[in-house]
């Protein structure tokens, strides 16, 4: 016996010992900080094997394990899927930025390129660590050892505001790996697995998967009665069920599921369906003759190469549908806006042409009648033998403003003596930039006009829209009722088919019961009171840009102006609610039967509830000053008549 355990403990000294890896944030504790992991989204996108990870940005990051350094480089990550790399050939990760300053077509801000390392291992994975910067001096080949230092916090992803990096692994094949289980972290990495996608449900398979469907609406979603009322509740679920009392293809099936998303039941600009729409695949087709709605008029908008004389021209009926039934069955379909918000809507009825064909884009014929009693028969060609469309969609000073955004997160110039505007492109700023603003401000607090434009913004970190705050209002921000409430502080039922939460999951546990209402409550992560920055303040006039495309913080930036009577906004009603959003945490479900995946919000965070003339319930910020959606601004102009119309504020005081 006692040979026998003696043989058995050598032969369990002769294994190999379990290294666990170093957490790579030196002197932060093993799982610290991570903020997205794999099965996580980042807005759309799903997060398949990356661990993500936040430190104060300088914080030393060294190598998890043992490694041979197999490459570097600088790379700007346009999305989780794809990224454009840079030699490292300055030597060390900063000198090689330095290179880029004078780049002048950079695809995100220099910012967000940094450096990035891949660390092969003996037992042939490859561990890559992204978001670094500094000055060590590192070559390929070069051994390196567990603990050691290869650079500091930076930014890996812009989709994450704050300073984070990456880390992802490949196993021996080139497949991505797990990058938890190394840590000693409980998992959520799961291996790529081909959906099996039916190509036609049972009658009980898409019944099963359509109550799924709107009980987990139900479940989750903690503004489903603000949206929807139990009529139209009744109504939907009654016409939806009619569709599926016998078989039906996998391609119709998800255009009833894709149809819970719009204007007909939930639509919010936070939930939608992840899985791709199959009638949209690369084989879709394209009129000659592009449509859409402005001004309650259907029109042309843009026209295949040789059809440009019908640009601009009134379309009556198309296949027989009057004009007017169109653009109903148009606004039917639209997703992804919030509440009652309009401005959102009207934009898609004039530069979403599919919405019109119910998207559908298979090969058609559309015959066109226009207003002036003239026809056109239009057979629709394949995507990929389009001639150039005209007008280019690119080419408008609305695209163009757009495409600056994306490259450049702000800008201050001088638009005259009188008058500076300062170009907000997202709230994802860091300390280095916003005093980089706080400088320009300084030397043009004298300056009588400020316009601030947060058109085309997508929104961000709230602490950097409250420190912008800071720099206008005269006194505290007027105190609001602020708090977030979810459905449940316990577990979700859906949870047994969802891919970030397991069924056990309560990720709201710390969340509490008032009294006379439903719902749990915990206080907001907004903060109530904005006080004035002692060291720097602007106190002239403020004007604030804002349309369908100001959304998130950039909507609550200028709400919060308007609110404590600071500014006066020019442009369109913004699209995100003034009152409320719904976002936060999200829940990513799955259909049992058809595996069409979709995602909803959790959490309903509300900034103020107090409904009023100026500040109607469900809408967005509505401008004091409107200026009216136009074809000729979205497609043609090189002009910018909501900026225009704001120096004719100033020029007439």
């Amino acid at each position: 016996m006692k040979k026998y355990l003696l043989l058995m403990l050598l032969q369990l000294a002769a294994l190999p010992a379990v290294c666990q890896w170093q957490w790579p944030v030196k002197g932060t504790m093993t799982g610290e900080n991570i903020v997205s992991r794999p099965q996580d989204r980042i807005d759309k996108e799903l997060n398949y094997d990356h661990l993500f990870i936040a430190a104060p940005e300088g914080m030393e990051v060294v190598a998890p394990v043992d490694g041979t350094i197999g490459s570097l480089g600088l790379s700007a990550q346009t999305s989780l899927q794809r990224v454009t790399a840079y030699s490292n050939d300055g030597g060390t990760f900063d000198k090689s930025r330095k290179k880029l300053e004078q780049e002048k077509q950079l695809p995100v801000p220099l910012k967000y390129i940094n450096g990035d390392v891949m660390l092969r291992l003996a037992d042939g994975r490859k561990v890559w660590i992204g978001g670094l910067r500094g000055d060590i001096l590192l070559k390929t080949g070069q051994r390196i050892a567990k603990g050691q230092v290869l650079g500091t916090v930076a930014y890996a992803y812009r989709a994450i505001g704050q300073p984070h990096i990456s880390i992802s692994v490949s196993d021996k094949t080139g497949k991505g790996a797990d990058p938890m289980t190394p840590f000693g972290l409980k998992t959520t990495f799961k291996k790529a697995v081909a959906e099996t996608i039916p190509k036609t449900l049972t009658v009980q398979q898409a019944n099963e998967d359509f109550d799924f469907l709107i009980s987990a609406m139900k479940e989750c979603y903690p503004s489903f009665d603000d949206l929807i009322t139990p009529e139209q509740c009744e109504q939907f679920v009654s016409q939806s069920k009619e569709k599926l009392k016998a078989p039906i293809s996998y391609n119709k099936f998800y255009q009833v599921v894709r149809s819970a998303f719009t204007t007909q039941f939930l639509h919010d600009s936070h939930a939608w369906p992840d899985t791709p729409n199959p009638t949209a695949s690369g084989l879709f087709h394209v009129p000659h003759v592009l449509i859409g709605s402005i001004g309650g008029k259907v029109i042309v908008t843009q026209a295949q190469q040789g059809y440009e004389k019908y640009l601009g021209k009134e379309v009556a009926a198309v296949n027989g549908i009057a004009a007017k039934e169109l653009t109903e069955r148009a606004r039917q379909i639209i997703p992804a806006y919030d509440g009652q918000i309009q401005s959102h809507i009207d934009r898609s009825l004039l530069i979403v042409w599919d919405y019109f064909f119910l998207k559908n884009l298979v090969a058609q014929t559309a015959v066109m009648t226009f207003a002036d009693g003239t026809t056109l028969r239009d057979q629709w060609t394949p995507v990929s033998q389009v001639k150039g469309i005209k007008p280019p969609h690119s080419q408008s000073t609305y695209a163009k403003r757009a495409a600056a955004n994306r490259r450049e997160q702000f800008s201050f110039r001088m638009l005259s003596d009188s008058v500076a505007l300062l170009t907000l492109g997202d709230f994802q700023l860091d300390e280095v930039q916003l005093e980089t603003i706080a400088d320009s401000l300084r030397h043009h607090l004298a300056t009588p006009n400020l316009i601030i434009d947060v058109r085309q913004n997508p929104g961000g970190d709230i602490k950097v829209c409250n420190r912008l705050l800071s720099w206008f209002i005269d006194q505290p921000t007027s105190a609001t009722t602020h708090y977030d409430k979810v459905n449940s502080n316990s577990t979700y039922q859906c949870f047994v088919n969802c891919q970030n939460y397991t069924p056990d999951d309560k990720p709201f546990e710390d969340y509490v019961a008032r009294e006379g209402h439903l719902g749990f409550f915990s206080p907001s992560t907004i903060d109530a009171i904005v006080s004035p920055d002692p060291t720097l303040h602007y106190g002239g006039r403020l004007l604030v840009l804002t349309d369908e495309t100001s959304q998130s913080a950039a909507s609550e930036f200028a709400a919060q102006l308007v609110r404590n009577h600071r500014a006066k906004t020019v442009g369109r009603e913004t699209g995100t609610g003034y009152h409320y959003m719904t976002a936060v945490k999200f829940a990513h479900l799955v259909l049992p039967n058809s595996r069409i995946a979709f995602t909803l919000p959790l959490v309903k965070s509300v900034f103020d509830d107090e409904v009023t003339d100026r500040f109607p319930a469900h809408r967005g910020l509505l401008p004091d000053v409107e200026v009216a959606l136009t074809y000729e601004e979205v497609y043609t102009s090189t002009g910018d008549p909501i900026l225009d119309k704001a120096l004719e504020i100033i020029s007439n005081r």
